[in-house]
């Protein structure tokens, strides 16, 4: 946290989950800390580790001791994804925090970028979200199978959602924290993404982007657990597919 916060700066937890990632943790928050003290308000970086088999844990309680800004919680075991994410969000909560913003764990995100994200909760944005398809966002070095993939569900899912939001699955993103508490979210896994999305839209409430840039994985990192498989691709439609289903509804109701 910078030395003279600014109280036009909206109080910010950065939650980054953590799963067995030992070998790169140290490195990934050393620099998602430096970003946190440059922050102009009040910022926290809580790592959740959901559940770790291999030294995640040691390296987290090292790292802590030392840098006064990170805060940690633990799974006894593996609960997924969305799990980390609300448990980071409850501790957000529990300390005061204004908004909690998610940022994956191997730097695939680029830290920086969570200036952008405090900006626009400056500017009173209450769901904020980060965008590879706004210029200047990108995919970097990501295969382009997976490229494909995304652009395509991304087509679907804002066709589906009926939102002008350009980039429907990224999980760079930031809302207010008793916003995201509020939603009754339900998903272990990815699929919160747009599970939360959907609560979002319903209350109309359109996220503002940022544009940003995923890269890929380095070489020394453990491979992705991202499931890119059917019940994936089940589970991401079930809430853009329930947003058509009450938009319909809502048109034939108002249609009688």
């Amino acid at each position: 946290m910078s030395s003279a916060t600014s109280p036009d700066w909206p109080s910010l937890a950065i939650v980054v989950p953590v799963y067995n990632e030992g070998a790169n943790i140290e490195h990934s928050l050393r620099e998602i800390a430096e970003v946190a003290q440059q922050y102009p308000g009040r910022a926290i970086v809580i790592a959740v580790d959901d559940g770790s088999s291999d030294n995640s844990a040691n390296v987290l309680s090292d790292l802590a001791g030392e840098l006064n800004l990170l805060k940690l919680s633990r799974h006894d075991s593996n609960a997924g994804y969305g799990a980390a994410l609300r448990t980071g969000a409850q501790d957000a909560a529990k300390m005061g925090l204004d908004y909690v913003a998610f940022i994956d764990s191997d730097l695939t995100n680029p830290p920086a970028d969570l200036l952008k994200i405090g900006a626009l909760a400056r500017d009173g944005e209450p769901y904020i979200k980060g965008s590879r398809f706004l210029p200047g966002g990108g995919m970097g070095s990501v295969p382009f199978r997976r490229r494909a993939v995304t652009r395509a569900g991304n087509a679907v899912g804002r066709l589906l959602f009926g939102t002008r939001l350009a980039d429907v699955t990224n999980g760079f993103r930031a809302v207010r924290t008793e916003l995201f508490l509020s939603w009754p979210l339900q998903e272990r896994g990815f699929p919160i993404i747009v599970e939360e999305l959907d609560w979002a839209l319903r209350q109309g409430i359109e996220p503002a982007e940022f544009p940003t840039v995923l890269t890929a994985r380095g070489s020394g990192q453990r491979t992705s657990t991202f499931p890119y498989s059917l019940q994936t691709l089940r589970s991401y439609l079930r809430y853009p597919m329930r947003s058509l289903r009450r938009r319909l509804g809502n048109a034939m109701k108002r249609s009688r």
